[in-house]
């Protein structure tokens, strides 16, 4: 039952951020904006301090996480919720890691973000199929784990509306298109 909670307010949160951005597109100027103003409203539901593995303590979201596994996958999520209660981050450990690890997430979610002046049509839809894939190759590596997981890809746009980005029904897809500018302000940065 709680999964399923977990699995409704991450969806929310996802909505909120996606109609945030259509209403509102020039707070977000960077791929870490977007992660900022998402792990913002993940952080009510994710931020409490929970009891680890290996007797610590630690949240369920971080950022930036890196994924070794079995078959050596050397991938990073932009963001990933952990179930706390699989959490080790004291002992020493024989594979490549950062210094923790864990066997269970709740949710593994990626962020896309191109700028007004960003790359074109075809490597912003090639970097998302990347992604995908990604997910798709991660949740293959997953499958003996006895959770419901959530796979998200958060792709935000503000150069050109692309009409149709087709995936797979495996992971959740978000694409937004959004590009309200002022063409009266000084262009200060490239």
């Amino acid at each position: 039952m709680q999964e399923l909670v977990d699995r409704d307010f991450i969806e929310h949160s996802i909505f909120q951020l996606s109609e945030d951005f259509v209403s509102h597109p020039n707070k977000y100027l960077t791929e870490n904006d977007v992660r900022i103003h998402l792990c913002k409203l993940l952080l009510e539901k994710f931020g409490k301090i929970e009891t680890t593995n290996d007797r610590d303590q630690s949240i369920s979201l971080h950022t930036e996480v890196r994924w070794y596994g079995n078959v050596k996958l050397k991938y990073r999520s932009d963001i990933v919720l952990i179930d706390v209660a699989t959490l080790d981050v004291k002992k020493a450990f024989t594979l490549p890691t950062k210094g923790y690890s864990f066997d269970i997430p709740k949710a593994i979610i990626e962020l896309k973000f191109r700028r007004p002046n960003g790359v074109s049509d075809n490597a912003f839809q090639k970097s998302i199929k990347n992604d995908f894939n990604k997910l798709v190759r991660i949740k293959s590596e997953l499958l003996s784990v006895p959770r419901n997981i959530s796979y998200w890809i958060i792709a935000f746009d503000k150069k050109r509306k692309i009409a149709n980005i087709n995936l797979g029904s495996e992971v959740g897809f978000i694409y937004k298109f959004s590009n309200l500018t002022n063409n009266n302000r000084i262009n200060c940065c490239s």
